[in-house]
């Protein structure tokens, strides 16, 4: 069964594999929350496997962390929805949004 989330309409999709991707795809994430935070929204793909699910983790508290803390250095102080879904046979999906995004996919779904 494929979540509804799957077609959820995003600003950019990040396919996480190791940690040093993390800091650029924070910072674009950064840069667009600043420039519309209501229009905000992004993908994070981690790697789902028997082997990688603590690798997923890993990869999803550093993202976060990051992302945070590279708002927190801006002065924003970020108001982010997010879901967390099994998005595809070899990836978790985490969907950071605006209410604004997610009221309108909520809407026609």
């Amino acid at each position: 069964m494929t979540s509804q989330y799957v077609s959820f309409p995003v600003q950019e999709t990040f396919d996480l594999k190791e940690i040093a991707e993390i800091r650029l795809a924070a910072d674009r994430m950064a840069d667009a929350y600043q420039k519309s935070a209501d229009e905000f929204s992004f993908r994070i793909l981690l790697p789902r496997s028997e082997k990688s699910n603590s690798r997923a983790k890993k990869l999803g508290m550093t993202m976060q962390g990051e992302f945070v803390l590279t708002l927190r250095k801006r002065d924003i102080v970020p108001i982010v929805r997010e879901v967390r879904y099994v998005h595809d046979e070899s990836h978790y999906g985490w969907i950071l949004a605006s209410s604004k995004m997610f009221d309108r996919f909520e809407q026609k779904a």
